[in-house]
Order: structure tokens, then sequence, then C-alpha cells
């Protein structure tokens, strides 16, 4: 696979860092959007909606994205002609992904909520939460609510896919699926973006996540320097399976190791996230 498709943060071990969030990475969303610019939307689209055509959902018509950021999926899924419907909490990030949608002439529609307490106004086929947001959810009872609540929203047979970080990068600092530093260069901005695993927390499976950017300006503006540290979960098989079950509304039916039905979940580097498939109950 191309290695930009791998340039996305990994666990890496070092110094603790104080336990105390910020959501500064989310409060200047064009600076997280150039960060992760690497990502290839339109091809994970494709993918997602590949998995979901394996396991029932052959012709979609609504889509929820749970965390959505800058809604790109959303609106790619759009352009081949699917309702959209975007559920974050950053008022930042949602008025960016409005801009973005404006801009382009698509219609979607954007909701500011918590993941563990939404309601969308009307059912979907398919409910997404990608990029290690399911992460946000650090107890079960965090990761319970928010499956109940995607549930809601999803008709009867709709599912749920998450994409998270691939269990291998939590306990090896060797050959990792993903890279801890890179760096994007746009016409008017260099962002350099450095990614730590600190804080593990063995018990608790919890880890802060530390990121910092730099964006260094080619017309003379101010450079900018953004720390950002959240609190995370390290979701494994066994404890998706469990809150899967403890929600009483899904069921686990499917991992695969990348945004793409031909990938499987297993130890070999091509599999570099673990994305699961959880269809609702009827």
């Amino acid at each position: 696979m191309p290695s930009s498709r791998r340039k996305a943060p990994g666990a890496s071990r070092a110094r603790a860092l104080p336990s105390r969030s910020s959501h500064a990475l989310y409060e200047n969303p064009r600076l997280y959007d150039l960060a992760f610019g690497f990502r290839h939307i339109a091809a994970e689209c494709r993918g997602l909606l590949g998995i979901a055509a394996l396991h029932g959902v052959t012709r979609p018509t609504a889509i929820a994205d749970i965390a959505c950021g800058p809604a790109h999926h959303l609106r790619e899924y759009a352009r081949l002609g699917l309702k959209g419907y975007g559920v974050d909490l950053n008022r930042e990030m949602l008025a960016y992904a409005r801009h973005l949608s404006a801009t382009e002439h698509l219609a979607i529609r954007l909701k500011r909520a918590d993941m563990r307490a939404f309601v969308l106004s009307t059912k979907v086929d398919i409910a997404q939460c990608l990029f290690d947001s399911f992460s946000h959810c650090t107890t079960d009872d965090d990761a319970v609510a928010t499956l109940r609540c995607t549930a809601r929203a999803l008709r009867k047979g709709g599912i749920l896919l998450l994409e998270l970080t691939h269990p291998a990068d939590y306990f090896t600092s060797a050959s990792k699926r993903t890279v801890g530093r890179w760096s994007q260069a746009y016409p008017d901005v260099t962002v350099r973006t450095r990614f730590l695993t600190t804080g593990i927390d063995p018990i608790a499976e919890t880890y802060v996540k530390s990121m910092t950017i730099d964006a260094t300006y080619k017309d003379g503006r101010p450079a900018k320097h953004i720390v950002d540290r959240q609190l995370h979960r390290m979701w494994l098989r066994s404890g998706i399976s469990h809150v899967a079950a403890a929600s009483g509304v899904f069921d686990v039916v499917a991992w695969y190791g990348d945004l793409s039905p031909r990938v499987p979940l297993s130890a070999r580097m091509s599999s570099w996230r673990m994305v699961t498939v959880l269809r609702r109950r009827n």
C-alpha cells in the first residue's frame, strides 16, 4: 500500500506528560485538516461502502459520521448521491465543515452533540466513527452509551464501522504500522506534526494522546505552535466485543485491517488499522 496511507498517528512510548486534556487541535480546524491531509478520502469511502456491501447494506441512501471533524467523508458520500449526517462536539470544527460544504456546494447535515448523547432526525443505513474517534470513549459506560445512541440512529440491520489503532502498535516500539512524525507542505504553509502516546495506564487501558503541530507560513505570518493532549482508550478486540454485547443492540460481525474489504485483520504489516463491523440487532 502507498506509504502515505500509513502516515497516521501511531503509539510510541515516551516520558509521561500532564494528564490535563486540551482541545487546541480541534480549535484550529484548518491546521488539523492540513496536518492529516494525506488521507485518500475517496478511496476510503469506496472501501467503507465495499465493506458495508459485504455485510448486507448494498444500496445505502443515508450515512452518519460520528465525530465527523471536517466532514470530508460526508462530502464525498454526497458526491455519490447519499445523504450525509455529521455529529461533532467541537464548534470550530463544525463551522469549518460547514464552510467547506458551502464552498463545494454540497448539502450535508451537521449537528453539534456528544457522541454519547445525540439524536438524528432520520434513520441511516450506515454509521461510521473513524480515525480512532471511538477512543474518546475512555470507559465501558462511555462506549455503551455511544453504541446505544448510534443504534437508535440506524435502521434495523444497519451497520456501524469503527476505525481504530491496530492492537500491535500498543505493544511494540519497533516496526510500527504508523509514524510519529510527518510533514505536509502546502502553497501557503508547511505543517510539521509529532505524535506521542504517553501516560499509559495498563489497568484502565488508557493513554494520553499528545500531538504537537508547528505551522510555518510562507507569507511572513507568525508561526503557530499547537500542543494538544487528550485521554484516550486502548480499544482491543476483546474490549470492543464486550461493550458491543453489553450494549444489547449490536453484534460484531467482522474485523478488517484497513478501510478496505480486501485486507483482513491480522498480524501482517499490511493490516495497519483495526476496523470493526457491528450490525444493529433487529
